[in-house]
């Protein structure tokens, strides 16, 4: 029997062995230090080899048993680690172990501490080999793992637990700056967290703080006996300013991490590059180093308190300093009981990357830092990743990389691919997109990271269709879809000294380059951004994606760009950027019109912060300060910047936006319009609660009038910024929208009205049977293909005054542009003109951003009133040809008639007349309701459908002095003079029956004479109508003809431009009055009161072929 003090004594046993088991490894009953096992044996113990001696300098070993790495050995070629073989760190100093590759597997395990035991000690292994050419390619079970490389396979396992600070980054509390540091400060960092555990001798790291990330500078730790527990003493002077304060509301100190740790990964390098002539050209230095690979199958892989240090391979993918490869879940849903992580780790000087996830679910990578990578530094490969875990990292000083385009600059862009597909120059937009953290699928949490410096741009959510690589085809079959994926959490991010702060916009090319995608496979692509609450369904209902909390500072060019419909970004800080945040839509109309609005609130946004900075690298200084990127740092400040979607600006404060006077003279204003704007806008883009603070320019409206430009506006729902009553609109200072409710505001160069705005899209539904004037030049596409760019142009005319216009050329989608936006006020008129081609056969009227029941009249010009049909159909969601409703209008006899069912076609002034009525409801973030956009389709067929410009200006409201119209004026019958006689043909003249020949000869002209009937002023226009009959590039000039004291006088000719002659189409010739004029001697035009008329002439002095002429006249200016 046995007895009680014996049980007891096996109790206590049982119970001191259960406290000291390590997770995961319960199959070595591990106690709680590992080096601590019972049946280890000892490194150098011959006994403990089976060739009992101890292994040889280039000698490669298999671990089969548990060994106790108590020696630094020789250098070694290859360990593997396999059958229960286990390598386990002895808890001594400076253990070193240097060695081409370890390999991990079937069982095998390397150890170095663990998370009960951290490793308190220095320990080292150096991954060794010379060059590419000499090393062999390690491979597992057939899968490849390259050279100089820690390699986890099949039942691997990883435990790296070194022990760290209590703190292994933190931030600056005071700022210093080169000229004090070592006098006032004596070499001190006072910081914000505790850090008297940081060692001495250590190397940290300071964080620019400016513009230029080479201001990160590196240093280390110096003894100091009076140092406070948040101090530190440098061992060198520093070379930058590092700001340390929270500056007019927003954190620009400056990050400090510590980069040494106990345990030591790295690679052996050499001074010079061994690489193809490629490789050593863009980066002449050894950048063949080390990395750490972990695929599917491991058993367990932890990372904890690493260094890793000359890493990663510049030259191949897949081998990044830290590297889960195609795991697929590695948390409890992928059946482990300890998840994956990496942890309190740090990478610095890496050849390629930092810290790579690759279609791996559920990975937690926390408090890591990232210094001086090539390429991506925190990646998610593919876009299959979801459920990661990215906090507290901070990345610093991310360099453009070699590996894809969207790594490379543009330089390495056309150098490695000089020529797309179609040998067309390769466009620097498929690149020049690195990124300290390159967020490839939305459903990953990211909380309390920083990037601090970046080549291009801190933190990228990007979202391509499916995912990319090795993932595209499982992405297809699991319908993963990053683009229609929201954001899973993201809060308290913060970006510095990039030259893109956030860009939330693109995705990669999925397929090879071919004719009508000539660009590289895996370049950056336009994508959009529609997150919906099922994922693998576009058509789903929208989701919001929430970005709460980002600071952003000092970018060269943009804080934060973001693309897509329903994103809502909160508690946003940003300061010191040339453009603080940009929102762009979800998509176009009409394919995108649910819930593509998006909204910035509780944010804070300053133009100049008290972080004045210190030039270097070429960074301009300007008015004392460093200054972002553009026009020698005079290009305009602006806070938010408005582009072409449905915006909701709310509880926003603007700081500090302070404009340079001469001779400087750059524009700072809170609120701006994107520059050079030829895209769409929104009516329904809103302010509220919005405070500024020494803000010198609330808002500013561009100079430049593209058509993007020309219909800026912004609505003022409570007085924001107008300080007047609720709901008045800010619209550019034209004519066009100068109503007797508008008032003019000087320093905004804008007008305010108490308005209500919609807008109206025209679109040529039938580009191929337009009759466009002779195309221009061809031209070189941003896409990289050879186009020739045909004049397109639509002119809206307000309440029928011929001066209230506003012209628009068309968005740039499509070649010809198709697609003409205008912003236009309910309650008023409008009418829409051609004057460059005929009315297009297939017109599509579509009026977006209208409330339910709401109607108005609205004219196109058809340009002829004879030999033509018309028919007008209602439709919503779709052109007329699948649209699920259609509806036929009918004719009616007086505009008084005019419904939402009829239309009037005016055959005097040609103008169709048609009624909208908006059926159905819409949500403000909708630009239509949500069955469809309810749209209009004009349909022009006959014998004269395309023969006659779309212009009815003249004749709708125009008062002209006609010289021909159907008979010659009264005023010239005895001295008109031309070789043919008027020819009669109602069904070949422009209008009514009669119409001028003219047969261009070396002396032959048309001539209009009176004696001093045409005033010199009071007129606007000069036109007529010109048909190239059965030709095309006829050459005629008009020259006005004049007398001073009794003598006779001729302007020089004025010639007519070859592309209005079009082989049997009436095309309307306008030309300003003053134009004509203008070929006047100088000392002339002073002294005419009138002109005696004009001729028509040959402008070449050969014959050419015969041409027609019609509705010829000047038109006054009312």
């Amino acid at each position: 029997m046995i007895s009680f003090n014996l049980i007891l004594i096996l109790i206590i046993v049982l119970i001191f062995i259960e406290n000291y088991i390590i997770e995961g490894n319960e199959e070595f009953n591990l106690i709680k230090c590992p080096d601590e096992i019972t049946n280890l044996k000892k490194w150098s113990n011959y006994k403990s080899w089976k060739k009992l001696k101890l292994p040889k300098k280039g000698e490669s070993i298999n671990i089969t048993t548990p060994i106790l790495m108590d020696i630094k050995p020789p250098d070694l070629d290859v360990i593997r680690i396999f059958d229960k073989g286990m390598l386990v760190w002895k808890h001594i100093n400076d253990l070193e172990l240097r060695v081409k590759a370890i390999l991990i597997y079937d069982g095998g395990q390397l150890i170095i501490g663990s998370e009960q035991c951290k490793f308190k000690y220095k320990a080292t292994i150096t991954l060794i080999g010379d060059s590419i050419y000499t090393e062999l390619n390690q491979t597992i079970n057939d899968n490849e793992y390259g050279q100089k490389v820690i390699g986890v396979d099949n039942g691997g396992t990883i435990e790296l637990h070194g022990e760290v600070t209590k703190t292994t980054w933190t931030k600056l509390k005071t700022t210093i700056s080169p000229s004090t540091f070592k006098s006032f400060n004596k070499n001190i960092l006072t910081l914000l967290d505790n850090v008297n555990d940081w060692p001495i001798g250590s190397e940290i790291l300071i964080t620019s703080t400016d513009y230029d990330m080479e201001q990160s500078e590196t240093n280390f730790i110096a003894k100091c006996s009076t140092c406070k527990p948040n101090q530190i003493k440098l061992k060198n002077p520093i070379k930058y300013l590092h700001w340390g304060s929270i500056t007019k509301g927003v954190d620009e100190r400056a990050e400090v991490a510590l980069l040494s740790r106990n345990i030591k990964i790295q690679g052996q390098v050499g001074k010079n590059c061994v690489n193809n002539k490629l490789i050593c050209d863009l980066f002449p230095f050894d950048s063949f180093g080390a990395h750490i690979m972990i695929r599917k199958g491991f058993v367990n892989a932890h990372f904890f308190g690493i260094e890793l240090f000359n890493v990663g391979q510049s030259h191949l993918i897949s081998r990044y300093p830290i590297h889960f490869h195609l795991c697929e879940r590695v948390d409890e849903m992928g059946g482990y009981e300890n998840p994956a992580y990496i942890q309190h780790c740090s990478v610095h000087k890496s050849f390629s990357r930092c810290y790579v996830v690759h279609a791996t679910d559920g990975l937690l990578i926390h408090d890591n830092i990232g210094f001086d990578s090539i390429g991506h530094c925190f990646m998610l490969c593919d876009g299959i990743e979801m459920d990661n875990i990215f906090s507290h990292n901070l990345g610093a000083v991310t360099r453009y990389g070699l590996l894809f385009p969207h790594d490379r600059s543009c330089e390495m862009c056309t150098t490695i691919q000089p020529n797309d597909f179609n040998g067309n120059p390769t466009q620097c937009t498929e690149c020049n997109a690195v990124s300290t953290f390159w967020i490839s699928n939305p459903w990953n949490t990211f909380i309390n990271n920083v990037a601090a410096g970046s080549d291009s741009t801190g933190i990228w959510y990007l979202f391509s269709d499916y995912p990319s690589g090795l993932s595209y085809e499982k992405g297809v079959k699991f319908k993963i879809k990053p683009y229609l994926i929201p954001v899973k959490k993201f809060y308290n991010n913060n970006v510095h000294s990039c030259t893109n702060g956030i860009q939330i916009d693109g995705g990669v090319k999925l397929t090879p380059p071919s004719k009508t995608q000539p660009q590289q496979l895996y370049s950056l692509t336009n994508a959009r951004y529609k997150p919906r609450s099922n994922p693998k369904d576009p058509n789903s209902k929208a989701s919001p994606s929430i970005f709460n909390g980002a600071t952003i500072y000092k970018n060269k060019w943009r804080g934060c760009w973001a693309r897509g419909g329903f994103l809502f970004m909160k508690n946003f800080k940003i300061a010191d950027n040339a453009i603080g945040f940009t929102f762009a839509s979800e998509g176009t109309i009409p394919a995108d019109h649910q819930n593509v609005g998006q909204s910035i609130y509780k944010s804070l946004i300053v133009g100049e912060s008290d972080n004045i900075g210190q030039q270097s690298n070429n960074i301009p200084i300007v008015n004392g300060r460093t200054n972002p990127y553009g026009e020698n740092g005079l290009m305009p400040i602006r806070g938010f910047e408005i582009y072409d979607g449905t915006i909701s600006l709310d509880s926003m404060v603007f700081s500090s936006f302070k404009s340079l006077q001469a001779p400087l003279l750059r524009n700072s204003s809170a609120i701006g319009f994107l520059r050079f704007n030829d895209w769409q806008s929104s009516s329904e883009t809103t302010i509220k609660n919005i405070k500024f603070l020494n803000v010198d320019k609330e808002i500013h409206f561009e100079q430049s009038l593209m058509d993007g430009d020309k219909i800026s506006t912004l609505r003022d729902l409570d007085g924001s910024i107008t300080k007047l009553p609720s709901n008045s609109i800010l619209v550019r200072n034209l004519l066009f929208y100068s109503t007797n409710n508008c008032l003019y505001k000087k320093q905004w160069d804008a007008l305010i009205c108490k308005e209500d705005t919609r807008q109206i899209y025209i679109c040529n539904d039938d580009t191929n049977s337009t009759n466009y004037l002779t195309p221009d030049q061809p031209t070189l596409s941003s896409s990289g293909t050879t186009t020739t760019t045909t004049t397109t142009t639509v002119v809206a005319i307000r309440d029928n005054i011929e001066n209230q216009k506003i012209e628009q050329n068309g968005l740039p989608n499509h070649s010809p542009r198709n697609r003409f936006q205008f912003l236009v006020f309910k309650n008023h008129h409008y009418d829409f003109h051609f004057p460059n081609h005929p009315t297009p056969p297939i017109l599509r009227v579509q009026p977006i951003n209208w409330k339910q029941s709401e109607k108005f009249i609205f004219g196109i010009c058809i340009g002829i009133s004879k030999g033509i049909n018309l028919k007008v159909l209602k439709t919503v969601n779709g052109t007329y040809g699948n649209s699920d409703f259609v509806q036929e209008l009918y004719p009616t006899f007086s505009f008084n008639l005019i419904s939402e069912s009829t239309y009037y076609f005016n055959e005097i002034t040609s103008i169709l007349y048609i009624m909208y009525y908006q059926y159905n409801s819409k949500g403000h973030f909708n630009y239509c309701p949500q069955y469809g956009c309810e749209e209009l389709v004009i349909k022009i067929s006959g014998k004269n459908s395309g023969r006659v410009t779309g212009d009815c200006q003249s004749l709708a409201y125009g008062s002209s002095f006609t010289l021909f119209d159907e008979l010659v004026n009264r005023k010239f019958e005895n001295s008109f003079q031309m070789d043919k006689s008027i020819i009669y043909n109602s069904d070949y003249a422009y209008r009514g029956n009669a119409y001028l020949p003219y047969h261009p000869s070396s002396k032959s002209q048309i001539q209009f004479k009176c004696n001093h009937c045409i005033p010199s002023v009071g007129i606007k226009y000069f036109e007529l109508w010109v048909n190239g009959n059965r030709n095309s590039n006829q050459k005629i000039s008009i020259q006005l003809f004049y007398s001073i004291n009794s003598n006779q006088f001729k302007s020089k000719p004025f010639a007519i431009d070859k592309k209005f002659f079009k082989k049997n189409s009436w095309v309307l010739v306008r030309i300003l009055f003053e134009n004509l004029k203008n070929l006047l001697p100088e000392n002339h035009i002073q002294l005419i009161s009138s002109f005696d008329g004009l001729s028509i002439i040959n402008s070449l002095k050969l014959n050419q072929p015969s041409l027609f002429l019609d509705n010829i006249k000047f038109v006054y200016d009312n």
